[in-house]
């Protein structure tokens, strides 16, 4: 009896290895459904992002052991002026095999890609090619509400549509959107503030409509490769996959990411915090911008074009600027200013919300720079995408 006792615990724990191990390993692998979609990137394997301690600088020593103590699990990038001044990984980008992390550790940015599709947005409206005071039918006919609205609503959240809810029944963004279009504007809701991750999934579908490319193809030729972003990715680019970091709640217990398919422009996008630091870097510089463009987006609060601090996927206090996201155990938050561009990756958090409270300390304790103060630093983080 205790030999066929032992026998069953054995095949149950052989079961549960193989079963989890599958799951890991197909948190990145396309489907049938989506691997059209598949942008088609190859990771450079002689791409090296070096870990650097500036050491001619006290602060960067400090914040370095401060980050030790604190037991950071995850990549930090600091600029300043333009100069790299620490770039290193801390803890483990995957606890189930003890793969370190580095700073080549590429994470699931969440709703911080928000961020790079208000730049493909704003790059097709300086080209001419979108408005963003067009109502939101010229690109999608077929996205009729019971009120009109526009390309800027959704830029802003302010369409008043019903928060996206993913399903294992839709698998692309044009799903999710006519998802978003049939649920309708919520009762008392329209045109007021309320985040929702469906109205940047619409807005990547108007991208695909407007470049008769997938979203994927665009972001690659027109931002992912003029600008270097080496360590950047979708989460189905499987030669990606070594840099790619595993999400874990705080009982360290892997978050299988589902439903990413559903996601361009909101949430499916991994990226090593220096790719999040060259793009904030690149914009300020005026490199994808004119400073006609440039400085208004920026740096202009309370305008009839930006009327609130949100903007294009990210805040702005006017001098100082937050972007945020989190999703399956995964965060990535940037503060920056003209001086200063922080980034920190996260795939662990132990309390949840630790991290942006860590890189909250560095930059106004330890960087002496002003709080963004454009949004309150988590207090709880699940599997929902939160900006």
């Amino acid at each position: 009896m205790k030999r066929i006792l032992i026998f069953v615990i054995a095949v149950v724990a052989l079961v549960f290895v193989i079963t989890y191990g599958l799951n890991r390993h197909n948190h990145v692998q396309p489907n049938d459904k989506n691997e059209k979609k598949i942008s088609g990137r190859i990771a450079k394997e002689d791409v090296d992002y070096e870990t650097i301690v500036n050491k001619k600088e006290p602060v960067y020593k400090n914040i370095d052991k401060y980050l030790k103590k604190e037991k950071f699990n995850g990549t930090i990038v600091i600029y300043h002026q333009g100069k790299i001044m620490l770039n290193k990984g801390y803890g483990f980008q995957d606890f189930d095999i003890a793969q370190k992390a580095s700073p080549n550790t590429m994470y699931l940015i969440g709703s911080a890609q928000k961020f790079t599709t208000g730049l493909m947005l704003k790059k097709l409206e300086t080209e001419g090619k979108v408005n963003i005071n067009d109502p939101i039918t010229k690109y999608l006919p077929w996205f009729k509400t019971s009120k009109p609205l526009y390309l800027k609503d959704f830029m802003l959240h302010r369409t008043g549509l019903k928060k996206y809810k993913a399903t294992s029944q839709i698998h692309d963004i044009d799903g999710a959107s006519k998802w978003m279009q049939n649920e309708g504007i919520q009762p008392g809701m329209y045109h007021k503030h309320m985040y929702n991750d469906g109205n940047y999934i619409v807005l990547a579908r108007v991208i695909e409509v407007v470049t008769k490319e997938s979203y994927a193809k665009y972001f690659n030729d027109n931002f992912a490769k003029p600008y270097d972003l080496e360590r950047t990715a979708f989460y189905n680019d499987t030669t990606f996959q070594p840099y790619m970091a595993q999400g874990y709640n705080n009982m360290k217990i892997f978050q299988k990411p589902e439903f990413l398919d559903q996601y361009y422009g909101a949430g499916n996008l991994y990226m090593a915090p220096k790719d999040v630091a060259k793009l904030v870097i690149d914009l300020q510089n005026y490199k994808i911008f004119s400073k006609q463009v440039t400085d208004p987006l920026l740096y202009s609060v309370k305008t009839k074009e930006y009327p609130g601090s949100y903007r294009y996927g990210f805040y702005s206090n006017g001098q100082e600027h937050r972007l945020n996201g989190v999703f399956f155990g995964q965060q990535l938050t940037s503060y920056f200013n003209k001086d200063y561009v922080v980034v920190m990756g996260n795939n662990y958090q132990n309390k949840t919300g630790k991290n942006e409270k860590m890189l909250y300390h560095i930059y106004v304790n330890m960087l002496h720079q002003r709080s963004p103060n454009v949004k309150k630093p988590i207090k709880k983080i699940n599997r929902q995408n939160v900006g």
